[in-house]
């Protein structure tokens, strides 16, 4: 759906990637996990109290989904009462729009200006790779067509499962859908 509200208003989609988005989040309820073998520590301790989530724990996606959503609400940012990653920014009759998928951000709106601070407010809150006019999403490679059109490709991705499989010399052949 941003894709297509993005082709329809001629906006520009960028692309913003979160580093380590799963560690940016503190915890808010006690867990506890075991000293890894190897670690050793001053005091006679079964135990870490976990202060921060970490990649693995269970509630790392919703704690980095929580930061995330309290610091764009905090810079006049809403929620979409359609999507829960999609969050919108109306200010002085322009927009902007921010669909997130764990730790990638599209960013799109009608304001070049306003995209730019939001996206300095962001790198400014969290660690983030900008990789501007958004190329690959999801592993879908978005080609921009002369024609002003955008086709989504997802060449790369079943090359990666033939690659994966080991069926990289394996032979095509048609499908009855019509290309």
């Amino acid at each position: 759906m941003v894709v297509a509200i993005t082709k329809y208003f001629d906006w520009t989609l960028d692309l913003l990637d979160v580093v380590t988005a799963l560690l940016c989040g503190e915890m808010k309820e006690k867990v506890f996990c075991a000293i890894p073998e190897g670690v050793e520590v001053d005091e006679d301790f079964d135990c870490f109290e976990l202060l921060k989530a970490i990649y693995g724990l269970k509630q790392a996606s919703r704690v980095w989904n929580e930061n995330f959503h309290e610091f764009v609400c905090s810079i006049g940012f809403q929620v979409s009462d359609f999507d829960p990653c999609l969050y919108l920014k109306i200010t002085s009759g322009e927009c902007v729009l921010l669909l997130v998928y764990v730790d990638d951000v599209l960013v799109t709106g009608s304001s070049t200006e306003l995209i730019m601070r939001t996206k300095s407010d962001l790198k400014a809150r969290f660690e983030m790779t900008d990789s501007g006019k958004c190329a690959f999403v999801l592993g879908i490679e978005m080609v921009y067509n002369d024609n002003g059109s955008v086709t989504i490709c997802q060449r790369r991705y079943v090359e990666d499962v033939l690659k994966r499989f080991g069926m990289t010399d394996c032979k095509a052949v048609t499908s009855p859908i019509s290309s």
